[in-house]
């Protein structure tokens, strides 16, 4: 602020000294009108910038709580989908596996292990769910029959985790990020992509962020007209 009083001082001494010449010489018209200009400018850019700011409206009667404490039992939920019982799963991406949390949500919940490792052991690897390795994914989606399909994201691959245990279905094979379609084999994906499964179409969307795309891939029919059914976790594994 002082500054900017010894600034508009500065300019009034000069405009002073200015008119003063202009009584004893020649014209100063165009200097009197660049010195006008420049004072309106330095009026206009002292003014405090204005912002649009925000227009909140709070609704009354809702409240926040935690009901389960991932640290606490060894979980870094990602992404969860729910299950028509209620049962959460759960993506890990940091861990590198998927759980199961059993409602009702407190304290005492714990995570029961679907697939990979408490470990956060790394990998790409199918088979028994307690033996197969993910690789930082982060997406998680459930089809009618209660399969669950995982988007494996640093193994470009898309996995399911079904009664045959862990299969991959897309993806995955040269381990390199691109765009390309087809078979499942032969598909590629870029390293940012999610899955929804979408019961009309008996079909998985591949919202393939990286590409700019959304991709689809075709189910079994018999997986989108089952009802009430749901995969086991691991047995034997709680966090």
């Amino acid at each position: 602020m002082r500054n900017s009083h010894l600034f508009f001082t500065f300019i009034a001494l000069v405009l002073t000294y200015t008119l003063h010449f202009q009584a004893h010489a020649a014209p100063a018209g165009p200097l009197i009108k660049h010195m006008s200009s420049l004072l309106k400018w330095t009026r206009s850019s002292s003014k405090a910038p204005q912002s649009d700011g925000n227009v909140l409206q709070f609704e009354n009667g809702y409240l926040v709580e935690t009901v389960v404490e991932g640290n606490e039992i060894g979980v870094v939920p990602y992404r969860i989908r729910v299950s028509e019982d209620g049962e959460l799963f759960a993506v890990d991406a940091v861990n590198s596996n998927i759980v199961r949390i059993t409602p009702p949500l407190s304290q005492y919940s714990r995570a029961r292990l679907v697939a990979g490792s408490f470990q956060g052991y790394t990998g790409h690897v199918d088979g028994k769910p307690s033996d197969a390795r993910f690789n930082h994914p982060n997406g998680i989606t459930m089809d009618d029959k209660g399969n669950v399909y995982v988007a494996d994201t640093l193994n470009l691959a898309i996995r399911k985790i079904g009664e045959a245990g862990v299969t991959t279905i897309a993806g995955g094979k040269s381990n390199v990020a691109g765009y390309t379609d087809g078979p499942s084999e032969d598909a590629k994906f870029s390293n940012d992509f999610d899955v929804v499964y979408v019961r009309p179409t008996c079909s998985l969307l591949v919202v393939d962020r990286g590409n700019a795309a959304l991709r689809q891939i075709s189910l079994e029919q018999e997986d989108c007209d089952y009802q009430n059914s749901s995969i086991s976790a691991t047995e034997g594994k709680e966090s």
